[in-house]
C-alpha cells in the first residue's frame, strides 16, 4: 500500500494526473463546441459556439502537453500557438459574421439590434 501512495505522490504521478484532468477538460469543451456548431441554426449564433470552447480547449491540451513532458522546449512551443489563436480566432469569426450578414444568413427576428441596417 505504501508503495502505491509513494507511485502516486512522486513528481511523474502527479503530472500524469493533473495532465489527464486538463485533457478530459479539453475534451469535453471540444465537444461542446463540435455539438453547438452542429445544433445552433445560423452563423451568428454558431460563432460562440465555435470560439470560445474551442480556444479554451486547445489551451487546456496545450497546458496538459507541457504538464506531461515539463520540459521548456514543450513550454515554448505552445506559448506561440496559444497567443496565435487567443489573436487569430476574433478575426475569424469576425469574417465568419460579415459573410453570414452579407450573404442574410441569419434570423432576422432574433436580432434586437441590427447595426449594419442603413
Amino acid at each position: 500500500m505504501i508503495a502505491i501512495l509513494e507511485s502516486f505522490v512522486d513528481g511523474a504521478g502527479v503530472r500524469a494526473w493533473i495532465a489527464l484532468a486538463l485533457l478530459l477538460v479539453s475534451a469535453v469543451l471540444s465537444l461542446g463546441a463540435a455539438i453547438g456548431i452542429v445544433r445552433f441554426p445560423d452563423p451568428l449564433v454558431r460563432l460562440h459556439a465555435m470560439a470560445k470552447p474551442q480556444v479554451l480547449g486547445l489551451a487546456l491540451a496545450l497546458a496538459a502537453l507541457v504538464v506531461a513532458v515539463w520540459t521548456w522546449t514543450a513550454f515554448w512551443v505552445a506559448v506561440p500557438i496559444i497567443v496565435f489563436q487567443l489573436f487569430l480566432v476574433p478575426v475569424s469569426t469576425h469574417m465568419i459574421a460579415r459573410a453570414g450578414l452579407r450573404s442574410n444568413d441569419y434570423r432576422h427576428e432574433d436580432l434586437l439590434v441590427d447595426d449594419t441596417e442603413d
